[in-house]
């Protein structure tokens, strides 16, 4: 049986991996059309900023600070995405975290005002790709 301290840990860790996947994924989404604009750039810092509540992640801060020297390729934000999503014990979980990455990625494609057709494709390509793994036994 998992003890409340146990669970407790369980949570921020997953908490944790959220918003490292999201410091990912907004850098690619921010990326992917060639020009990685100064909104799009105060959005995710401010977001994973508000969201690193639980404690600093020097992963992320990392990550932001280099963000023009790493790129993520699509397949492997919808590996890692996948991979999160799967460590939620249940549908509606794994729902949830899916619909907060769908909105971030959907506010880090407006950021700047411009929806990019690059970032529009990608956006729908990331949405394919999952929704299979966000099905319920009822197909919803």
């Amino acid at each position: 049986m998992t003890t409340t301290m146990e669970q407790q840990e369980k949570d921020i860790k997953a908490v944790e991996q959220v918003i490292k996947l999201m410091a990912k994924t907004g850098l690619f989404f921010g990326c992917v059309d060639g020009s990685y604009d100064v909104s799009e750039r105060q959005f995710i810092e401010n977001f994973t900023a508000q969201l690193s509540a639980v404690g600093p992640i020097d992963e992320v801060q990392d990550m932001l600070a280099h963000a023009t020297d790493v790129h993520y390729t699509l397949d492997e934000i919808v590996a890692e995405t996948r991979q999160l999503l799967n460590g939620f014990d249940n549908v509606a979980e794994r729902q949830m975290v899916a619909m907060a990455l769908y909105q971030f990625i959907d506010n880090v494609v407006k950021a700047d005002g411009v929806e990019h057709p690059a970032e529009r494709e990608a956006f729908i390509a990331w949405n394919k790709a999952l929704v299979d793994d966000l099905r319920d036994d009822n197909c919803n």
